[in-house]
This record gives structure tokens, C-alpha cells and sequence, in this order.
């Protein structure tokens, strides 16, 4: 019997330090960023619509979105090209939700 391959396409995350730099400055939120890490670097999105469909309350579009992070202030400014599987962390701060 032969086993098939089932191939899965994740988004591949790009400058995750600020990810770290952001636990440091905001500790409370340390949890809550690596949860979002674990499901954006872990899930197939192959558009826009299949994001929106897990993170409902993001913001913005093209390929400019912003993550709002549960219980804290802080959104996630990213870059994300569908084509090449690529999310760029622009930078994370506080923002209005």
C-alpha cells in the first residue's frame, strides 16, 4: 500500500526577534504573542480571506495587515505576500483596537 504526502503550506515568519523584544517590553503579553506566532507560522493561509477566517478582527489588506493581540493594547504591523508564503513583522505596539 503505498502512503500518500500530504504537503502543507505555512506561512514562513520573518523577523520573530521583535516578537522577543515585545515579551521583554510588555510581559503581560507574552503568552498572547507566542499563541499568535504559533497559529500564523502553523496554519496554511493561502489568502487573505482564509486569514480573515481565523483572525476575523485584523486589519488593513493588500498585503499590509495589523494583528490585534488579546487582553493587551498591542497590534502586530506585519507584510504578508500570499504568493511566496512570507510574513514580515514590521514592528508591534500599542494601538487602538
Amino acid at each position: 500500500m503505498r502512503k500518500e504526502l500530504h504537503w502543507r503550506i505555512t506561512l514562513r515568519v520573518v523577523a520573530t526577534e521583535k516578537i522577543k523584544e515585545a515579551q521583554q517590553r510588555y510581559p503581560a503579553a507574552h503568552m498572547h504573542l507566542d499563541g499568535w506566532y504559533q497559529i500564523v507560522s502553523q496554519t496554511s493561509f493561502l489568502t487573505e480571506h482564509a486569514l480573515r477566517a481565523t483572525f476575523g478582527d485584523i486589519r488593513g489588506f493588500n498585503f499590509q495587515y495589523k494583528f490585534p493581540i488579546p487582553e493587551t493594547t498591542l497590534l502586530v504591523h506585519t507584510l504578508i505576500n500570499f504568493e511566496s508564503q512570507v510574513a514580515y513583522i514590521e514592528q508591534i505596539r500599542p494601538g487602538n483596537h
